[in-house]
């Protein structure tokens, strides 16, 4: 009887935690603004890097 109380006990408490850290509601760690703002710069760096490629390219046909 007292492990299953003990059982019931930690379920409890278990749950109690859960659902004071939002239940699994929330989006995650990342405010939305951020991810926003993380988005744009992983677009500006892709921007980037297919610059710089373009022009590695072009710059390697110059030499041939």
């Amino acid at each position: 009887m007292r492990l299953i109380g003990m059982i019931l006990a930690l379920a409890a408490i278990g749950w109690v935690l859960f659902e004071a850290s939002g239940g699994g509601k929330g989006d995650g760690a990342v405010p939305a603004e951020y991810r926003q703002s993380l988005e744009k710069a992983e677009a500006l760096e892709q921007t980037l890097q297919d610059a710089a490629q373009t022009r590695l390219q072009a710059l390697d046909n110059k030499e041939e």
